[in-house]
C-alpha cells in the first residue's frame, strides 16, 4: 500500500524506525484494555517481532499501516485489515490510537474514511467488520459516525479491571458505504 494522504493524517507501509513508538503504546495499560488484543506487559522483543511480521508480510490476511500526522510525520497509530477473505470478500477492521493526545481529534474517524476507501474501492470488499467492548463509548462512536451498524454482542466476553465486558460486533457493507458516499458529495 502506498501513501494514502487525507487532510491531516497519511497511511503508510511500517518502518523499522517505528519500533519505539509501537512498544510505548503497546505497554499502555489504558491502551491494552481497550483493544483486548494484546499481553500486557510487552517487551520490545515481542514490540520487535510484531514490527518484523508487518514488515515481512508474513501474513497477507492479516495487514496492518501506520497512521501517521502529516505536519510532523509523527506514528500515533495504526490501522488494518484482519481475516482477509476474498472469496467471501469480507475483512475485519482493526485500529488503534496510541497516542492519547490524538484522541477526539477525528484522526480515528479520518484513517477509517481512508482505510474504508481501500477495502471497498480497490479491494473490492462487500462487508468489512470489527469488535469492539462496549465500554469503549468513544470507539462506539466513532465507528457509528464511519457508518458502522450494531450486528450483535458477545455477553461479558473481556475481563478486566475486575469486571465483565461485552463485545460489540459492527459491520459496513458496500452499499451502506456507497450511499454514505454520496450523500456526502
Amino acid at each position: 500500500m502506498p501513501h494514502i494522504v487525507g487532510k491531516t493524517i497519511y497511511l503508510r507501509e511500517y518502518r523499522m524506525h517505528d519500533l519505539e513508538a509501537i512498544n510505548h503504546w503497546r505497554t499502555r495499560d489504558e491502551i491494552v484494555w481497550w483493544t483486548s488484543a494484546y499481553v500486557w506487559p510487552e517487551s520490545i522483543e515481542e514490540t520487535r517481532t510484531f514490527l518484523e511480521a508487518q514488515l515481512n508480510n508474513t501474513d497477507p490476511a492479516n495487514r496492518k499501516f501506520a497512521i501517521c500526522r502529516q505536519d510532523d510525520d509523527r506514528y500515533v497509530g495504526h490501522i488494518g485489515y484482519e481475516h482477509l477473505d476474498y472469496r467471501r470478500r469480507n475483512t475485519e477492521l482493526g485500529i488503534v490510537l496510541g497516542d492519547p493526545e490524538m484522541l477526539s481529534k477525528g484522526i480515528g474517524t479520518e484513517a477509517i474514511g481512508l482505510f474504508l476507501k481501500v477495502c471497498f474501492e480497490e479491494l473490492s470488499l462487500h462487508r468489512v467488520g470489527l469488535r469492539v467492548l462496549r465500554a469503549n463509548e468513544r470507539g462506539l462512536r466513532c465507528y457509528q459516525k464511519c457508518g458502522f451498524t450494531e450486528d450483535g454482542c458477545l455477553r461479558e466476553w473481556h475481563y478486566s479491571q475486575g469486571k465483565w465486558h461485552d463485545l460489540v460486533l459492527m459491520s459496513l457493507l458496500e452499499h451502506e458505504y456507497r450511499a454514505m458516499k454520496e450523500a456526502k458529495s
